[in-house]
């Protein structure tokens, strides 16, 4: 920071986890902020129970907004389809429907607040990679396999419409 004072200095923290803890977690990382130029987040909202899948969102802002500085989301996506985890005895209930609603209400929040960016982790299904690593690759890598805007064939799912529509949209300054 020294050397270069305008390149931005963040740690992120998953919101998922955060959520889940919260205590001394959100404490510590409170204690953070000040050494942060971003309140920088990855959040999977298909590690969450539905009924706290975009209620999380709203509690970071609860959480961080008296921190007065921007927020950036360093990587998200959802889960389009259902997906059992045999090993953890975990079931994603994705929907394509669900994949949708949460990029809509997570754009429709970075253009409210402003956000500097968001990063969404995958673009297409990785189903061929999965089926290459799955035997030297712990379970959990699965979790992400179907969170494509673009399913494994490469159709768009409706997520990567409401994608579009707000990446088309004019910036805000």
């Amino acid at each position: 920071k020294k050397e270069h004072p305008n390149l931005p200095v963040f740690a992120s923290w998953t919101l998922h986890n955060m959520f889940k803890t919260r205590g001394r977690m959100l404490e510590q990382f409170k204690n953070l902020m000040a050494y942060n130029d971003f309140v920088a987040v990855s959040y999977y909202p298909f590690f969450m129970p539905d009924k706290d899948r975009l209620a999380a969102l709203d509690w970071m802002f609860e959480q961080f907004d008296d921190c007065k500085k921007p927020y950036a989301v360093v990587e998200t996506n959802d889960a389009a389809e259902r997906l059992p985890l045999p090993e953890a005895k975990v079931v994603f209930e994705g929907t394509a429907e669900k994949q949708s609603a949460y990029y809509r209400r997570l754009l429709g929040l970075a253009r409210q607040h402003d956000f500097v960016f968001v990063i969404s982790f995958i673009h297409q299904d990785y189903d061929v990679l999965w089926e290459k690593i799955k035997a030297t690759a712990p379970e959990l890598f699965m979790a992400w396999r179907d969170c494509g805007l673009l399913d494994e064939n490469g159709n768009a799912r409706p997520a990567r419409q409401v994608w579009a529509d707000y990446f088309n949209l004019p910036l805000s300054k």
